[in-house]
């Protein structure tokens, strides 16, 4: 019987704890780096808000594509049935390699992602819904986007114009909160023609409180 109240007294308190946290209003969080040099800790505080070490997927490109590439899309080449798309119509997501390739600025390595910034190029997780997303973008201006939940709600985004030479490569992370899992994120680039993405990172999260209060009333059923 001790058992029992203990069990149903530590219920009580992870019910109160995930009430309380959804009492501030939901919201995204964004992690924008200003500077090439600034993406180390940009993408380290990213991780820290989702609470991981580091993410489960990894897209970078340098292996499994070629020169000029048409990706636009195509099922089965990313981690977790990730799909990037461009929406418009010349339908153009290509794989680029070489010093200056997007218009004056490089890849991050050998080869990114390019797209000709109009809208939308799409990266899209619905197959397996993510809590937090995170990418470097090439030679842009004042690119906006949108992020769509499960449940069809959505938040719009926005992050600053990077270089236009060289290494211009910034960092851009999305962590959820208290939002549900992200299926879409719509990314509409303006400027010079052409930009990129680079070094794409999501995943879901660990187990959350959610999860462990399933796993407490389970086992206090198979108890009672």
């Amino acid at each position: 019987m001790k058992k029992l109240t203990s069990m149903t007294f530590c219920l009580v308190a992870v019910v109160g704890i995930l009430m309380s946290a959804r009492i501030a209003p939901a919201a995204i969080m964004t992690f924008n780096s200003n500077t090439p040099a600034n993406n180390s800790a940009t993408r380290s505080n990213w991780l820290t808000a989702a609470g991981i070490v580091a993410p489960e997927y990894l897209v970078d490109f340098e292996s499994g594509f070629v020169d000029n590439q048409d990706i636009s899309g195509v099922g089965g080449l990313f981690p977790a049935n990730l799909i990037i798309t461009d929406t418009g119509a010349s339908n153009d997501a290509i794989i680029r390699s070489g010093a200056g390739i997007i218009n004056g600025s490089n890849p991050v390595g050998t080869f990114s992602v390019t797209q000709d910034e109009l809208a939308f190029l799409e990266l899209d997780f619905s197959a397996n819904p993510v809590d937090y997303v995170g990418f470097q973008d090439i030679d842009h201006a004042e690119t906006t986007g949108i992020v769509t939940f499960v449940g069809g709600g959505t938040a719009n985004i926005s992050f600053e114009t990077t270089g236009v030479g060289g290494d211009s490569a910034e960092f851009f992370g999305i962590f959820r909160n208290d939002m549900p899992q992200i299926t879409l994120v719509q990314l509409d680039a303006s400027g010079d023609g052409r930009w990129g993405i680079d070094t794409i990172e999501y995943s879901p999260e660990p187990a959350t409180l959610a999860l462990l209060l399933i796993g407490g009333l389970a086992l206090l059923r198979s108890r009672r």
